[in-house]
């Protein structure tokens, strides 16, 4: 279950309210790994949208940093190709969410 700091920050907030159809557990689930992948690269999710896209100048700056980010950390799972790309998806759909976009990774099986 995801701590109570972590999905009181407004971006959790907004991914929280595109995956209230989910059941419970699903949602949970997929919060822990959001949570678990913020540890990972050190950061909280209001600042990865905060520092992922410069308002000023309309562009991205740390995009690269965090699709691998979320390659390298769906990758410690240990699991199929398959399973770490659900995985870096559930990430890319936190950004997503928040109107930013990571770049995508091709499925194993367009390699």
């Amino acid at each position: 279950m995801p701590s109570d700091d972590f999905v009181r920050q407004a971006s959790i907030q907004r991914y929280a309210a595109t995956i209230d159809d989910l059941t419970a557990r699903e949602r949970d689930e997929r919060l822990d790994l959001l949570e678990a992948f913020a540890k990972h690269i050190g950061r909280e999710p209001d600042t990865m949208i905060e520092e992922i896209f410069d308002e000023a100048t309309r562009k991205y700056k740390k995009r690269g940093f965090y699709t691998n980010g979320a390659k390298d950390f769906a990758a410690t799972f240990g699991d199929s190709h398959n399973a770490q790309l659900r995985r870096s998806n559930v990430i890319r759909a936190f950004f997503i969410a928040n109107g930013r976009r990571l770049l995508t990774e091709q499925p194993a099986w367009m390699s």
